[in-house]
């Protein structure tokens, strides 16, 4: 794939936002960055508190009925973290958070637009500490950056430039029928052979996670039997 378009803001709502709102005159692939969001969001609604840090989203309009879009969670995380590879030892918390020394230091978010039953298009939403150096104090032990961990500041613009081509990569890997995202996602899961509490927004289940697997989805031993989750928030459990 190749990036069509590269839109940049030094302030938006939110690039994810701006993607939904505009997609039917923007060609595919197209990328939105901002130096500074004012109503971005996480999974769940939750604020991405942002400083120094990379924002940007892509808007993908392929033949999406034939798009698994729970391996995209695996294409992008696979893609956030090769990029990061090069000068951190991140891991991946499925589904969608990359952690480094037990903190997120970078988050994903895919939305889609549905008209008739069909996704029209979706839109890839990435977030990665970079330069922030202080966060508010209920973050602080829950949240990290670059510039925190190893102690120097880094360019935003390359790291942009190296996220995209990493996933350029995957995605086009992906869209063969490839599995390249999946092994690097479980290569490096934080979570697998690890005791958990799910929420699936219907029940909460305790369980160990099994595998991450090439669908996208997660599969977990619960006293029930084994069950598959393609989504749901999940916490490890602390006593274990």
């Amino acid at each position: 794939m190749r990036f069509t378009k590269q839109i940049h803001f030094s302030v938006l709502s939110s690039t994810n936002t701006y993607l939904k709102d505009n997609y039917r005159s923007l060609p595919n692939y197209t990328v939105v960055s901002a130096d500074r969001q004012t109503a971005g969001r996480g999974r769940f609604q939750r604020t991405w508190i942002d400083g120094e840090d990379l924002l940007l989203s892509i808007l993908l309009k392929d033949d999406l009925p034939t798009v698994n879009i729970f391996g995209l969670s695996l294409v992008t995380a696979a893609a956030v973290h090769s990029s990061l590879s090069e000068i951190a030892a991140p891991v991946i918390k499925w589904p969608n958070d990359i952690i480094l020394n037990n903190k997120k230091i970078a988050g994903i978010l895919i939305e889609s637009i549905i008209c008739n039953n069909r996704p029209e298009c979706l839109v890839i939403g990435i977030g990665v500490n970079v330069n922030t150096e202080n966060y508010p104090e209920d973050l602080c032990e829950k949240a990290t950056s670059l510039a925190i961990e190893n102690g120097k500041k880094y360019s935003i613009q390359e790291l942009q430039e190296k996220v995209l081509e990493e996933f350029s990569y995957f995605y086009d890997d992906f869209l063969h029928g490839g599995n390249l995202a999946f092994l690097v996602c479980r290569k490096y899961s934080s979570l697998i052979g690890k005791e958990v509490e799910i929420n699936d927004f219907k029940d909460r289940q305790k369980g160990v996670v099994l595998d991450i697997l090439p669908n996208g989805n997660i599969l977990l031993w619960l006293k029930s039997g084994n069950q598959e989750f393609h989504s749901g928030e999940i916490t490890l459990n602390a006593n274990y």
